[in-house]
């Protein structure tokens, strides 16, 4: 039996199917949207937390310092002028070779051909570091092994060339707020070995921790502060110590005391039991080899 639908009917099925696929569409756009807020939000919450970049910039930042192994210190006032200076020239320096990859676009003494460092890019250095308010009298001074000449003509410090300077090098391991401070936790690594012969820049272990603290002025965080760190470096004493065996148990000693003694035991029963044997071999005369045969027939000649 056939039916038929009226042009009514139809026309109703057609809407019903268009309003079906539109809820379908609008199912699947809502649902690609829930998982691209979710992503979006999970990436953000993931960046939230991620610091490695503010690592990397107060590494940049410190690293002048780090070179030296600063005293602590509270107030930026209260720092070595020496360790001061030389933190200035040397970050400004390493920081200069690290962002742009050497010194082409710096002029050298045609005598020395020492390099000529603008006390300018040495300000701009100390301003990122301690805040734009401090400002250094430029002038020379004397290192351990080295003069660091400042040109009153050129403003320029004529940095000699050399291997390295610096005992350290940096690696921020933390950042985190107490007392309205942001304590910046950096590691030294050595960069060479005890006896000051020896590069060692492949360890990247840090001897010791010290914390860099930061104020905030004007919207930025500038240092102010040196105190020692609660973060420890891995002593070797108790690296040593986690090597040792463990000490064994009363039990344990007694039961290894009984186990020697039945081995000794048994050791000595097997020892009686072979003496008869070896008594017969000593009674039979040994067959002699073909070496001894032919070395007999060679020496009757001889007699």
């Amino acid at each position: 039996m056939k039916t038929y639908m009226t042009p009514e009917e139809h026309a109703r099925l057609h809407r019903r199917r268009a309003r079906q696929t539109l809820g379908l569409l609008i199912a699947v756009l809502a649902l690609v949207g829930v998982v691209t807020v979710v992503r979006a939000g999970v990436k953000g919450v993931a960046t939230l937390f991620d610091d490695t970049q503010q690592k990397a910039e107060y590494e940049d930042r410190l690293e002048g310092l780090v070179l030296f192994d600063p005293l602590p210190f509270n107030g930026i006032e209260n720092i070595d002028d020496l360790t001061l200076r030389e933190a200035a020239v040397w970050g400004c320096v390493y920081s200069i070779q690290e962002t742009q990859g050497g010194f082409d676009n710096y002029n050298t003494d045609p005598d020395t051909e020492q390099l000529l460092l603008p006390s300018v890019d040495v300000d701009a250095y100390l301003a990122k570091l301690v805040g734009p308010s401090f400002k250094l009298t430029h002038r020379s001074f004397e290192m351990d092994d080295m003069t660091i000449e400042f040109d009153e003509t050129t403003q320029c410090y004529k940095i000699p060339v050399t291997g390295s300077v610096g005992i350290f090098r940096a690696t921020v391991t933390r950042l985190f707020k107490k007392d309205g401070l942001l304590h910046v936790t950096v590691g030294y690594i050595p960069t060479q070995s005890s006896d000051d012969s020896i590069l060692n820049n492949l360890s990247d272990t840090p001897t010791k921790y010290m914390d860099y603290l930061f104020s905030r002025q004007s919207g930025s965080w500038y240092l102010t502060g040196l105190t020692d760190s609660e973060t420890k470096p891995e002593s070797a004493d108790s690296a040593a110590s986690a090597a040792e065996p463990a000490p064994l148990a009363e039990s344990e000693v007694n039961d290894a005391i009984l186990a020697t003694a039945g081995d000794s035991a048994a050791a000595s029963a097997v020892a009686d039991g072979a003496a008869p044997v070896e008594g017969a071999a000593e009674s039979t005369p040994a067959e002699s080899t073909p070496a001894e045969s032919t070395e007999a027939s060679s020496e009757s000649p001889a007699a």
